[in-house]
């Protein structure tokens, strides 16, 4: 069996690494690491692997931080994204710190990235997508299946598409001793 590579793929390539002024070999070599690594992660059954595995990728991942099963967090840009002490990121989630557009409507959509910051004790639930440059405030939840597109203050219940918030939460984040 052979591999063709397209033309649109090598333009594809070649325009992510001029974009991100990278050398082509060494920009080949991180996303491939990294997508190793994501793969690994995303079927392994300990918990504090996975993130282990995702720091590795450059993931900034505090402590006690629970990553389910198939979470994808940015595959070119992992060190954008910070996760919070004693959060949890639940199974089939995506974390993407950048948009990519495509190469006929780059003047309408272009390519942009930006952080994406998780507070400490968020429980993001399983099917979220986060949208790049959005911060959620410490002990917030989000709900099953949402689109979390623009900032969530601390101590909220968010959910839907998008997200909103609809509930603020009171007397969380107290830890017990």
């Amino acid at each position: 069996m052979t591999s063709v590579v397209s033309n649109r793929d090598q333009v594809a390539f070649r325009e992510v690494t001029d974009h991100y002024h990278s050398n082509k070999l060494l920009f080949g070599i991180k996303y491939f690491k990294n997508w190793i690594l994501e793969r690994l992660a995303s079927s392994i059954p300990v918990p504090s692997w996975r993130a282990k595995l995702h720091r590795m990728r450059g993931v900034n991942i505090g402590e006690n931080v629970y990553v389910g099963y198939d979470v994808v967090f940015d595959r070119i840009h992992p060190e954008l994204i910070t996760v919070g002490d004693y959060s949890e990121i639940g199974d089939r989630c995506i974390l993407s710190a950048h948009s990519r557009g495509s190469l006929t409507t780059r003047q309408a959509y272009p390519r942009t990235m930006a952080p994406i910051k998780i507070g400490c004790g968020v429980s993001v639930n399983p099917g979220c997508i986060i949208t790049q440059g959005v911060e959620i405030g410490d002990n917030s939840i989000i709900g099953i299946g949402s689109v979390v597109s623009r900032d969530i203050s601390p101590n909220s219940l968010a959910l839907g598409y998008p997200a909103r918030v609809v509930k603020k939460l009171e007397g969380v984040g107290e830890l017990k001793t």
